[in-house]
Formats: structure tokens, sequence, C-alpha cells
């Protein structure tokens, strides 16, 4: 069978059982073929990604990002990246916009974003109406920010375009009625017959008491969550972790977990602490997923490959953190059909990595400094079946971490 191209490589896909060379045929942007030793001779173009350390992994899925580039103002509210900045020239071939405008804003993905961008990009409502472009660290300062009849309108002129409802537990209302404003946020949700993520770790939280105050609604909120909404910051060591004083759990959680709650890790700057993340990898409270939490300033330190390195240096597998960067967040955001396999029939979605032994040197929120043996790099994206070169990176020196 001739196809338009050919990828061969050592091909790992976690949720299709796939570990081990293959050929990948790809013929119109989908997937017609694998197995090994398909002809060379038939296709267009031939990829080779062999090698040492190379695989070709389905296209990465970033779970929790912010790409609504243009939509807030620099030095006001918090900056956004350019989708295809972090997606397809960053190995990644789906992201999703947690909750970076609001109602009164999310017109910029329809006019301006997704028009332009060759990553497939989701989009979740921030449950404030004007999000992040408001200045000062809460979306929501008052209950009244939950609006629900202008999220109806705003469904009704962007039909298909929310997917999702985002809530962030910061700021000072949060501890005056945390419950009332998780309650509406929920409700908002069901009105559209979305799910919930919910942003846990309140940086503002500095005294005992407002730090009690934050880990009794995440408590309040784990119970109120429901099957398909997203717990996100799993690992934060801000106030509002899911772990109590002693570094136990609370009940809560396996309770959540069961009732069918995803828990994402989303690293970003501000909410990923190596000791809480090594502590719930001991007492085997694994994230579902993994994503970077991007902005405009958090591109200058990190990507969505290095979270997925940060989490091998905790001791997770490779084969772990592509499962929780496919698989897994493809279900996760109701993508299980269309993104996150290499399988026949579907689009071609695929990410080729290098995997570079060495010593590399990490950093988490609170400014510790971390090693691992692994770093990942981006050699080539396909999206769709359309090729897109990686951008330099995300420091300075390029896609690696710096070496110890």
């Amino acid at each position: 069978m001739s196809c338009d191209l050919l990828v061969r490589g050592h091909v790992l896909d976690p949720g299709q059982g796939l570990d081990g060379a293959l050929d990948i045929a790809i013929t119109d942007g989908k997937i017609t073929e694998i197995g090994a030793g398909l002809p060379a001779e038939d296709a267009g173009r031939v990829i080779d990604a062999t090698g040492p350390g190379r695989h070709v992994v389905p296209g990465l899925i970033d779970m929790h990002a912010h790409v609504a580039a243009g939509a807030t103002t620099l030095g006001v509210g918090m900056g956004c990246c350019d989708p295809d900045a972090i997606g397809v020239h960053s190995g990644v071939t789906t992201v999703l916009d947690a909750g970076s405008v609001g109602v009164a804003n999310l017109g910029v993905f329809p006019a301006h974003i997704l028009p332009a961008a060759r990553t497939r990009v989701i989009a979740y409502v921030n449950a404030g109406s004007f999000a992040h472009s408001m200045p000062g660290p809460a979306d929501v300062n008052r209950i009244e920010d939950v609006d629900r009849a202008s999220l109806e309108k705003c469904a009704e002129h962007n039909p298909g375009l929310i997917s999702g409802v985002k809530l962030r537990l910061v700021g000072p209302i949060m501890a005056e009625i945390g419950e009332d404003v998780i309650k509406v946020a929920k409700q908002a949700a069901r009105d559209q017959h979305v799910p919930l993520m919910v942003h846990i770790g309140d940086f503002t939280a500095k005294t005992a008491s407002a730090i009690s105050r934050a880990g009794e609604l995440t408590r309040f909120l784990l119970r109120t969550l429901e099957p398909g909404d997203i717990l996100t910051h799993l690992c934060t060591p801000n106030a509002g972790r899911v772990l109590d004083p002693a570094g136990e759990p609370f009940a809560e959680v396996a309770e959540a977990r069961a009732n069918g709650v995803v828990l994402d890790a989303a690293l970003g700057r501000g909410n990923f602490g190596y000791d809480v993340a090594c502590r719930q990898a001991e007492l085997g409270l694994h994230p579902d997923t993994v994503s970077s939490d991007l902005t405009a300033l958090g591109q200058s330190f990190h990507s969505l490959l290095e979270c997925m390195a940060k989490f091998m240096a905790v001791g997770y597998s490779l084969a772990d953190v592509v499962r929780m960067t496919t698989a897994n967040s493809a279900a996760a955001i109701g993508l299980a059909d269309e993104a996150g396999a290499i399988a026949v029939g579907r689009e071609a979605d695929l990410t080729i990595v290098d995997v570079v032994e060495g010593d590399f040197t990490f950093t988490d929120t609170t400014g510790q400094a971390f090693r691992g043996s692994h770093g990942l790099a981006p050699v080539q994206t396909i999206r769709a079946g359309e090729l897109y070169a990686p951008g330099w990176g995300t420091h300075r020196w390029g896609w690696l971490p710096a070496t110890a």
C-alpha cells in the first residue's frame, strides 16, 4: 500500500500496548497502517526516527496551559502563550486553554486564535467573567463574578466552543465563602454539560488559620466534584494541598478518584513541590495526567517535556509519563476517540522525542533543586500528517535542563 509519509522508529504508545520497532504509514493526514518493515519505496517521504534514545509517541497533549495570546494585556493580567509555540513547535499536538479568559473575552478564540493555530486547541472558560485580565491574584472577587446567565449567552453565541469551566481557589473570597463559590461554579458547568476544572493551591494563604481554611475548602471541593471533573495542581506545595500536615492524603482524595475525578499534576511555576510529588508517589497517589500550566512568563522556564522529565526524576518511567500526556489526557478531556493514540484510522498526531541521559538539575516551586538522569527534547511533531520542526526551546541553552 502506498502512503504519503512513512515514519519508522521505536514506537511507544502505552495506551495501545505498543513498545518496539515499528513503521507508521500516513496518507491524507490519517494513519493507514502500522507494522514492522513496511516498504519504504511505496512512501512519498520517509522519516527515519531510529537511533539511541529516540522514540515515536502519540502526539502529546497539554491539558492545562494558557494560550489566549492577545486576550490579556501584558503587565496587567496574566500573559498567555502562542498556541503553536508551546504546541506543534514544542512536541505537543493538542493544548487545552485552562480558563485564561472569562465570558467577557472568550470571543478571542473563534476570532483570532483558532483560525491561526495549527495545534488543536480546546477552550475552558474561566468561572470569573473577566478572568486573568483583572489585576490581583484572584479571578473571582465576588460570587456575582460567576455569572451563569452570561455564560449561557456566551455558549449560545459560540456553539461547541466551551469544553469546560475553570475555577481557581485563590483569593480572600475563598476563605470567606469558598463553598458557595464552588457550588455556583459547579452548577455553571452542569448548565453547559461540561466538566469543572478546579485549581487548588492558594499561594496567598500564609497564616496558620488561612492554611487550615484552604485545606477545609479542598476537602469540600473533593466531595463536590463529579465524574469527569478535574482537580488540577495535585502536587502543589501551597495551602490547600491534598495532604494533611502529617503528609497523609485526605480521605476525600481516594473517594473522589474512585468516583471518576481526574487528578492532574499541572506544574507551572507555582504549583509543583518535589517533596510533595515524592511523598505522593510513595503513597501510591499517582497523578492521572501531567500538564504544564504554561504562561508567557513560564514559557521561559519550562515546557511540557520538562514537566514529564521532572516526574521521571521523581521515579516515574518514560512509559508512565507518556501515558499521562497521551491516553490519560485524551480520556480526561473527552478526546479518547480522537487523540492520544497511534491507531489505524486516527488523525496522524505523532511526537518524535529524544530521551537524553545525563545528570540534570531541575527546580521546583519552592526553589528546591533536584536531580534527574533524563531530559526530553522534541525532534519532530506531526499534526494531522503535517510536519512541524521544534523551536529553539524554553531555555537559553535549548530544550534540555541544565546539567548538574
